[in-house]
């Protein structure tokens, strides 16, 4: 049976996929900057300091921007033992409120986030390292992770819905 969607429902996926693009842009960013830094550290003794300040932001982007798109692929961790011997009427309407939870959830990153990134942009917080980076930036992906985990789930628990009205 084919689940009607809508239009802004694509879209959300879009976006999603977007930031799974973008996630696995950082990962390959990662893993050349940990290989450089290999590499200069053996031939030179020498260890770059930005490196692991850097990479650490790297490896917050890479599970912040990819949670939309895990959750949009059904690939979040799960256990699903006693789930699986609930009738499908019962699991479909715990679907239902796990999806609502879930944006609950991922609203209150949108909001707290959101106060985070600005009162460290407020003071003009940065971080320890060589890099004196705005902390502002790493804690922007926060929100922006929310919104699209919130949307995700908005987009299941529509899904969710509709099934039980065909």
């Amino acid at each position: 049976m084919q689940l009607h969607r809508y239009s802004f429902q694509y879209t959300i996926d879009a976006l999603c996929k977007a930031g799974a693009w973008l996630a696995a842009f950082c990962l390959l960013l990662l893993a050349l900057v940990v290989s450089y830094e290999v590499v200069v550290r053996y031939t030179t003794g020498v260890s770059s300091s930005w490196i692991q300040e850097f990479s650490v932001y790297l490896m917050m982007a890479v599970g912040f921007l990819a949670a939309a798109y895990a959750l949009q692929m059904n690939s979040h961790f799960a256990i699903t033992f006693f789930v699986d011997k609930l009738s499908p009427a019962k699991r479909r309407r715990l679907t239902i409120t796990t999806n609502a939870v879930g944006l609950c959830y991922s609203l209150m990153f949108v909001v707290k986030g959101t106060d985070m990134a600005m009162a460290m942009y407020a003071l003009g917080d940065t971080s320890t390292g060589l890099m004196q980076t705005p902390l502002w930036l790493p804690a922007s992906l926060v929100p922006i992770s929310g919104v699209l985990l919130s949307l995700q789930f908005l987009s299941h628990t529509i899904d969710n819905i509709a099934q039980g009205s065909h």
